[in-house]
Parts: C-alpha cells; structure tokens; sequence
C-alpha cells in the first residue's frame, strides 16, 4: 500500500513540475501578461490534470516571484522586468561560486569523476537535441557540486530558491547550443580539480552569469512592458 502511494505523489510531482515549466514558458513568452489571473480549475481543464497538481504548481510559482496570490484576488502574474530575472542570476551565482569555493579543497576523486560523466551525459543530450535530459542532467551537475561543498545550510538555501526550476526555465528560452553549454561545464571541473579555491569560485561565478545574460537580453527584446 505504502509503495503505491509513494508512486502515486512521484508522479504527481513530476507532472506539477512540468506544468510548472510550461507556465514560466507562458510568461516568459508573455501569453499570461502582469495581472492576468490564474485559476487552478481553468489551468486544471486545459492541461487534463488534477487541481492538486495544478496547485502545487501554482505555489511553487508564487515562491519563484512569477505570481502572486492575494485574499479575494486570486492568483496573478507578477509583473517581471529583465533586472528581477538578472537578479536571480546573481543570487545563483554568489551560492554556487561559494560552493564550488568551499568544494575546491576537499573535493573526492569519486566526486570528479560523477561530474565528468554528468557533463560526458549532458553533451550526449545536447548532440541529440534532448533540451529537457539535457537541462536535468544540468541540474544533476549542479546539485553535485553543491553537495561536494559539504556545507548543508548552503544546500538547502539552494533547494528552497528553486534554482532548478530556473535552470529548466534557462535551458528552454535560451536558444543557446546545447552542445557548447554542455561542454563549458568542463571548464567548471577543471577548476574544481585545480583544488584552487578561488579559480573555482571565479569559475562557476562567471559560468552562471554568462549562461543567464541571453536569458535576461532576450526576455527583454520580447518586451516585457517594465523599464529597468
């Protein structure tokens, strides 16, 4: 009995995340404009799901800053500039520069060789065009070296800023080649096996900025209505 229940809240979950990842497309895209309410029976009919599912979506949203729910309003779309989407860039990047920073002196073998087959994945999804393996394979990469910082307040920081969502979010909008992105992620490795803190830092700090520039550059050419 338990196992089916634990099947059953896996599933949900996967299937929240996904409509998740559509609604920030939506935004991004501007099909859902500041203000435009969401309502979790609509959204439920449209995507054939449950509202509970929908729901968790929805909350999870509202954490990221997408949306925001207020008593007798409902649930509306925030209004977003390019300089609130860079802002979570530079948020990412101070944690993970900071990890990898930590990470760089203490770092295993055993933990190097899971982030150079993780890159070594990641570049097989890009060649395929799997945008979406690639982008979890991206957050595996990620959520790695985070641990391998062995600091757990910085990892649960981490977790609870959803940066993975943004990372879903970044993989699908940025047009950039999977394959080039995959493959900076060596450099990422290089430093970490350096056992040179501040290379790492510096390292990780740049590849979170540049990977969010074109992120932010092109939101902003879809003109998002909001002036920085």
């Amino acid at each position: 009995m338990s196992g089916k229940t634990r099947e059953r809240k896996v599933v949900r979950t996967v299937l929240s995340e996904q409509i998740k990842e559509q609604i920030i497309e939506d935004i991004y895209y501007h099909k859902y404009g500041p203000g435009d309410k969401l309502g979790e029976n609509t959204l439920a009919k449209e995507m054939n799901v449950s509202q509970s599912t929908v729901r968790e979506a929805l909350r999870s949203l509202i954490a990221m800053g997408f949306l925001e729910g207020k008593p007798f309003k409902g649930i509306t779309v925030r209004s977003l500039s390019k300089t609130d989407l860079w802002e979570v860039y530079l948020v990412r990047a101070a944690l993970e520069s900071l990890a990898a920073e930590l990470a760089a002196p203490r770092i295993t073998d055993e933990e190097l060789e899971e982030l150079d087959r993780l890159v070594e994945e990641m570049i097989a999804a890009g060649s395929r065009g799997d945008v979406q393996q690639r982008a979890r394979i991206n957050i595996d990469f990620h959520e790695a070296m985070i641990r391998a910082s062995g600091n757990r307040l910085l990892a649960h920081l981490y977790r609870s800023m959803q940066f993975a969502s943004w990372s879903m979010m970044s993989a699908n909008v940025s047009g950039m080649d999977g394959v080039e992105i995959a493959s900076r992620h060596r450099l990422l490795v290089d430093a970490l096996r350096s056992r040179d803190p501040q290379k790492a830092r510096e390292a990780v700090r740049e590849h979170i900025e540049n990977t969010g520039k074109p992120v932010v550059e092109h939101f902003d050419d879809a003109g998002s209505g909001e002036e920085s």
